[in-house]
């Protein structure tokens, strides 16, 4: 029953990781969302430019993902499926915080 929780929690982390480095690696989804924060006057952040700017590098992050949770499921250790989820849940908060940090959000 753990094992279920801990890939169900890895899978939904990976899914939405590469949903996202997906979109945004499609022509002109970037620059879609550049040009809508530009339209209401919100100014990209450094740290939004520079995930946008590498997303083709960040497909590294999912594979890194699943190789955690693959060698916390042969090796017996306690700390590896806490690294596991850790790092995808960080992985996908970093992600996601570069296209929907509070200072990019508009405010009506």
């Amino acid at each position: 029953m753990k094992k279920l929780f801990f890939w169900s929690f890895i899978l939904f982390f990976v899914f939405a990781q590469s949903y996202f480095i997906y979109a945004l690696h499609q022509p002109e989804a970037a620059k879609s969302f550049t040009q809508l924060w530009y339209s209401f006057g919100v100014e990209q952040t450094a740290y939004s430019e520079f995930v946008f700017r590498t997303i083709q590098w960040w497909v590294v992050l999912p594979i890194l993902c699943l190789g955690l949770a693959f060698s916390a499921l042969f090796r017996v250790s306690k700390w590896l499926p806490f690294t596991a989820i850790s790092v995808s849940f960080a992985g996908t908060v970093a992600l996601y915080w570069s296209a929907y940090a509070p200072a990019l959000l508009v405010y009506v």
